[in-house]
C-alpha cells in the first residue's frame, strides 16, 4: 500500500516536471531552474523510496543510486542558489 503511494507520487512528480518544463521553455531564470531541479529532486526520492520498500535486492540497490542521485541535486542547488 505504502509502496503504491510513493509510485504515485514519483509519476505526479513527473508529470509535473514535464508540465512545468514545457510551461517555462524560453526561460532561463534562476527561479525557473530551481523549480525544474526541485521537481527533478522529488522525482528520484519518491522513486527511491519506492525501489527501497521492494523486496529485491536489484531495486533496493536502485532505490540507493536514486536517493544519492538526489542528494547530489540538493548540494548543488544549495550551492547554486543559496
Amino acid at each position: 500500500m505504502i509502496s503504491k503511494i510513493f509510485k504515485l507520487l514519483s509519476i505526479l512528480s513527473a508529470i509535473a516536471l514535464i508540465g512545468y518544463t514545457i510551461f517555462s521553455w524560453n526561460k532561463s531564470t534562476n527561479q525557473s531552474m530551481l523549480i525544474s531541479q526541485l521537481l527533478m529532486m522529488s522525482m528520484l526520492v519518491f522513486g527511491g523510496i519506492d525501489n527501497l520498500l521492494s523486496k529485491k535486492n536489484i531495486m533496493k540497490g536502485m532505490g540507493i543510486i536514486f536517493l544519492a542521485v538526489a542528494i547530489f541535486i540538493a548540494v548543488v542547488s544549495i550551492i547554486k542558489y543559496g
